[in-house]
């Protein structure tokens, strides 16, 4: 992401930066970790470029579906839930 501006909460320049995206999915909870993002060094607010945030969510999708076809062959309790962490 090249395009500079500047944050639309607080007015001040957003910088080049690296953020987490977490996906609550059923019961799967998958944590994408060094996403890169524009950050405002103010409020916070983090904006991720169409896409990144595109290329993200197929490979969330896909973890799942893997994930979904393993968990249908082990046997787990069903009151478990999973948590997936995944650094880009």
């Amino acid at each position: 992401m090249d395009i500079s501006f500047k944050c639309p909460e607080c007015g001040q320049q957003v910088k080049d930066g690296l953020i987490e995206m977490i996906f609550d999915l059923r019961d799967t909870r998958v944590t994408v970790g060094n996403v890169p993002a524009k950050v405002c060094p103010n409020c916070g607010q983090e904006f991720v470029d169409g896409y990144v945030a595109e290329n993200v969510n197929r490979l969330v999708d896909r973890v799942t579906e893997d994930v979904e076809s393993y968990a249908k062959k082990v046997l787990r309790p069903a009151t478990v839930s999973r948590q997936i962490a995944i650094t880009v």
